[in-house]
């Protein structure tokens, strides 16, 4: 299936992402979230102090809700790491997401859920996000416009929900 969604232009945007099917219908959201006032006032200011930024994204659709919760300041000291909460009509379930990045041109992140490791391999030349599953690839995320930044989704499991993706994917632009 394929989605079409555009991000905002600041990174700090709060405001609601809608993801949209091939039909022009609403599927779902995401929107990034901040913890307090005080920490959204600090993402505004003019000093960056990177080590002190957290990204939190919240999303849904129907009938899943999606919250990707960066972990502590001391278990992110040297590997960033992400709690994913995924609730649907029946339970909720709590996953990782982890970076296994090497070089920042080249930005890896492994999502694990279910005893199965999802790569997220986003290669800024061709403008392409990859996500595979032992080398054969379940998704593809790819940059349509450069401004605004449009972006265009071909899933091709049922396994990773279109919230799960495009809020992975969100994590990975703000980060990188």
């Amino acid at each position: 299936m394929e989605y079409f969604t555009v991000l905002p232009m600041s990174n700090y945007s709060g405001k609601q992402i809608e993801i949209i099917d091939a039909n022009s219908v609403r599927v779902g959201f995401i929107q990034r979230t901040y913890k307090s006032f005080w920490d959204k006032l600090l993402h505004y200011s003019p000093l960056t102090i990177s080590f002190l930024e957290t990204v939190n994204i919240d999303g849904g659709n129907h009938d899943t809700y999606l919250k990707i919760r960066e972990q502590s300041f001391k278990s992110n000291l040297l590997k960033l790491k992400w709690d994913i909460f995924l609730k649907d009509t029946v339970q909720e379930n709590q996953f990782l997401l982890e970076d296994k990045t090497k070089i920042s041109t080249n930005p890896r992140l492994v999502y694990h859920k279910n005893n199965k490791e999802y790569v997220f391999r986003k290669d800024p030349f061709n403008r392409t996000c990859k996500i595979s599953l032992h080398d054969d690839i379940c998704a593809t995320i790819t940059v349509e416009k450069k401004i605004p930044l449009s972006l265009k989704t071909v899933v091709k499991t049922s396994d990773l929900t279109i919230v799960e993706l495009l809020g992975i994917y969100y994590v990975m632009s703000l980060v990188y």
